[in-house]
């Protein structure tokens, strides 16, 4: 019995541990040519995300938003980036976590994954910034992608039309 105590106590460091996400967004940023920037933002970033030992690159896990939840300054122009993304038939964009590597620089690393989105499932990377201080860890990670990589044709008015490139920024603080 003794042995077989000590071997759970030695085993629980290796056991992966459950990071509560205290808040956390998903910003996209495109272009129109002649117009402002378009700059929708989704304040209810969801996460189910793991670690083991504060070790970061063990981080494993997934988030995701629902898409009817993005917001920009103009509520009509939000309804028509819903029918784009067929948010109604492709209602949560999910993005899972492969791997995490250290890169040179100050807390740097590169988030390999999978994005899952209006039905189609790309690998995609991201560039993050991963701090841990007091007690929470901090992730601030960019990529982006094409949207026409997932079946999505932006919208165009006569000759001007939505840049196809659209850049994402994630913060999530657990």
């Amino acid at each position: 019995m003794k042995k077989i105590f000590t071997m759970l106590l030695l085993a629980l460091p290796l056991f992966a541990i459950s990071l509560e996400l205290k808040s956390g967004y998903v910003a996209a940023h495109t272009e129109m040519l002649m117009d402002k920037t378009i700059d929708p933002i989704n304040n209810h970033l969801k996460a189910d995300i793991t670690i083991e030992n504060s070790d970061i690159s063990t981080i494993k896990g997934k988030f995701w938003v629902e898409m009817t939840l993005f917001t920009s300054d103009k509520s009509e122009r939000d309804e028509h980036m819903y029918k784009e993304v067929e948010a109604d038939t492709f209602k949560l964009a999910t993005y899972t976590i492969a791997n995490v590597t250290k890169t040179e620089g100050e807390n740097s690393y590169i988030i390999n994954g999978t994005l899952d989105f209006h039905g189609e499932k790309k690998e995609l990377s991201a560039k993050a910034k991963i701090t841990s201080t007091e007690g929470s860890l901090n992730i601030d990670a960019a990529s982006m992608i094409l949207m026409s990589d997932f079946g999505i044709e932006m919208p165009c008015m006569v000759f001007m039309c939505v840049r196809d490139q659209v850049d994402l920024l994630v913060k999530a603080t657990f």
